[in-house]
C-alpha cells in the first residue's frame, strides 16, 4: 500500500511539471494555450497532501464594440473566434514592430494586411514597451482587433501641431522676405538717386567745361585777330619805306664787313632799315626782343634814356 502511495505521488510531480512548462504560443500570433491551475488539497486519513490539476480559466474577451473607432490612416483588421491559430505575420524587433512579411494562405494574407506597416494597436492597446505583456497575450486572444499604420505616420494633434508650426515658419519667412524687399527697393531708390544726382553733376560740369572751353576759345580767336592785325600793322610799316631803300638795307645786311652800297640820289640808309630783320630788331610784330647780348628789355621804347 506504501508502494502505491509513492507511485502516485511521482506521476503527481511529473504531471505538475508538464503542465508548468507548457506554453501560450509558438511565435507570439497563435491561439491562447493558458496552463493549468494548481491546487494542493490535503487528505483527511493519511494526512498527505496531492496536487490537483484544475481546467485552465477562460482567458477574458474583449468587446471590440467598446474599442475607439482608428484615427486617421489607421488601418483596422479584425480576426473572429473562428480565426483561430496563427495570424501568419512576420514582425521586426523593436517597438514598434514592422509587418515584414505575411505567411501565404494565412489568415493575415486573406485580409490583405499591408506590408512594411507599423503595429499600431491590439485590441486598442499602443506598441509601446510598456504594453508588452498586454499586447502580447491580446495578441492570442479572439476576436482580437489588429490596428497598423504606414511608416511615418503622425496622429492628428501631432500633424495639426507640425502644421502650425510651419505656417509660423512660413509666416516668419514671408516677413522676412517682405522686409528683404523693401531693403532691396530702398536701396535701388538710393541708387537711382545717387546715378541721377552724379548725372545732374556731371552734366553740370560738362556744361561748365564747356562755357569755359568756348570762352577760351573765344579769347583765342581773338588774340589771333590782334595778333593777325599786329602783323599785318607791322607789314605796312615795314612796306611803306621804298623799295629801292629796302633792297638797298637788305643787300647791305647780306654784305661783307668793309662793304659799301651806294644809292643813287641818298648819302646813306635810314638807321630803321638796317632793324628789318628779327635777329636784329628790337620790335617784331609789336613784341620786345632779346636785344644781342642780353636778355628782353622792360621798356624797349626808351632803351637810351638811362646812363646818358
Amino acid at each position: 500500500k506504501k508502494k502505491d502511495k509513492k507511485d502516485k505521488k511521482k506521476k503527481d510531480k511529473k504531471s505538475k511539471k508538464k503542465a508548468s512548462s507548457s506554453s501560450s504560443s509558438s511565435d507570439g500570433s497563435g491561439s491562447s494555450v493558458t496552463a493549468p491551475t494548481v491546487k494542493k488539497q490535503k487528505k483527511d486519513d493519511a494526512g498527505e497532501e496531492e496536487i490537483i490539476l484544475l481546467p485552465p480559466p477562460a482567458a477574458p474577451k474583449v468587446n471590440l464594440d467598446s474599442l475607439s473607432p482608428p484615427e486617421e490612416g489607421i488601418q483596422r483588421f479584425i480576426f473572429t473566434e473562428a480565426e483561430v491559430g496563427p495570424l501568419g505575420l512576420r514582425f521586426s524587433g523593436g517597438f514598434p514592430p514592422m509587418i515584414l512579411s505575411l505567411i501565404d494562405d494565412s489568415f493575415a494574407a486573406k485580409k490583405k494586411i499591408p506590408v512594411n506597416f507599423e503595429v499600431h494597436a491590439i485590441n486598442g492597446n499602443g506598441l509601446i514597451p510598456q504594453n508588452i505583456d498586454v499586447v502580447m497575450s491580446g495578441l492570442k486572444m479572439r476576436p482580437v482587433a489588429l490596428d497598423v499604420r504606414p511608416l511615418g505616420w503622425k496622429p492628428r494633434e501631432k500633424v495639426k501641431e507640425l502644421e502650425r508650426i510651419r505656417e509660423r515658419q512660413e509666416a516668419e519667412r514671408q516677413a522676412i522676405q517682405a522686409q528683404e524687399e523693401i531693403r532691396r527697393a530702398q536701396v535701388a531708390q538710393e541708387s537711382a538717386e545717387r546715378n541721377e544726382r552724379e548725372a545732374s553733376e556731371r552734366a553740370e560740369k560738362e556744361a561748365v567745361d564747356k562755357a569755359e572751353a568756348a570762352v577760351f576759345m573765344q579769347r583765342a580767336r581773338e588774340q589771333r585777330a590782334a595778333t593777325k592785325e599786329k602783323e599785318q600793322a607791322f607789314e605796312v610799316a615795314l612796306s611803306s619805306d621804298p623799295k629801292e631803300l629796302r633792297k638797298a638795307a637788305e643787300e647791305l645786311m647780306q654784305a661783307d664787313y668793309g662793304s659799301s652800297v651806294k644809292v643813287e640820289g641818298r648819302r646813306g640808309l635810314p638807321l630803321r632799315l638796317l632793324t628789318r630783320r628779327k635777329e636784329v630788331a628790337w620790335m617784331w610784330y609789336a613784341e620786345a626782343q632779346e636785344l644781342i647780348g642780353g636778355g628782353v628789355q622792360d621798356d624797349p621804347v626808351d632803351s637810351w634814356s638811362e646812363g646818358g
